[in-house]
């Protein structure tokens, strides 16, 4: 069972019980598993239960609400079962922070946002780290009778303004060529394998996170990036492209990047972002930008 199936399960069957003494308050609780941790994304394994996994799960409430009772149904949340369905008790450290428990709506949204309020400028959305956004937007809400936390999550999941998307796209492009159809095979030419190496990193990254704003979605931590690649309507084999070009010797993977970037490109043409024209992504990024920029800018230089 997976971490979300699990706190899905933990949440059905302590709900009655745990929200009875709250009922006055209950058409205001939502409840869930969203933010840290593989199992938000559904990417947990065995391998992921070593630290913060077990019986969980969150509840957000109202402001106004958390202030009356969010103390007390801690308390009471506390006083569950540490163990479920044969998974032993959640472990957590220090670092690890609160990841599952009772949370005012706003303190759960301002951990991944930085402020209660939605970003609203350019610059508001680009001091957000990326994976923050993906974080605060993973997972499963499980009940929601006011509508209220998933007013906000539903804003964020649309993803970012246009302006914004436009940047993200032109990154990721500009950095695909410079790192896989520019540096690539000039560190293979030149005998350095371990720049070839990191080039050809680089490169698998930036085609992950092009590949994901294509599709409205934010990116999260890199260990993710790839997992999150699989199964994109628009690039149905990129997974696997990148699984192989991941195994291939830095001095074997041009031709696979070529054809990861026409991929690309095709997508980015389909998309209305630019023209057909030269298979270098980098000549493309004005298109991309096009008149759209916005006013806090980003490295794309190589």
């Amino acid at each position: 069972m997976q971490g979300l199936a699990l706190a899905r399960d933990y949440y059905h069957a302590y709900r009655d019980p745990l929200l009875a003494p709250y009922a006055a308050y209950r058409p205001r609780i939502a409840a869930g598993l969203v933010g840290l941790g593989s199992e938000c994304f559904g990417f947990d394994d065995e391998h992921s239960r070593d630290h913060d996994f077990g019986p969980g799960f969150c509840l957000w409430l109202h402001d106004a609400d958390y202030a009356v009772i969010g103390a007390a149904l801690q308390a009471d949340y506390d006083r569950l079962p540490r163990t479920h369905a044969g998974f032993p008790a959640r472990q957590g450290n220090a670092r690890s922070g609160k990841r599952v428990g009772v949370f005012s709506i706003s303190a759960f949204y301002s951990q991944f946002l930085g402020a209660p309020e939605l970003p609203i400028s350019d610059s508001d959305w680009l001091q957000i780290p990326e994976d923050l956004l993906a974080t605060a937007v993973n997972g499963e809400v499980f009940e929601d009778p006011s509508g209220a936390f998933t007013a906000i999550r539903k804003q964020l999941q649309a993803y970012y303004p246009e302006s914004i998307k436009r940047l993200k796209l032109a990154t990721a492009a500009a950095k695909m060529a410079q790192r896989g159809q520019y540096n690539l095979p000039r560190a293979v030419q030149r005998g350095e394998r371990v720049t070839a190496l990191l080039a050809q990193a680089k490169f698998i990254e930036h085609t992950c996170r092009i590949a994901l704003a294509l599709h409205g979605q934010y990116a999260p931590f890199y260990k993710w990036l790839h997992q999150c690649t699989r199964g994109l309507p628009s690039l149905p084999n990129l997974y696997t492209k990148l699984d192989i070009l991941s195994q291939a010797p830095a001095a074997g993977a041009q031709a696979m990047i070529e054809d990861i970037c026409a991929d690309v490109l095709r997508e980015l043409i389909a998309q209305g972002y630019t023209r057909p024209g030269n298979a270098f992504l980098e000549t493309h990024v004005d298109a991309i930008l096009g008149q759209s920029v916005p006013s806090t800018t980003q490295d794309i230089a190589p």
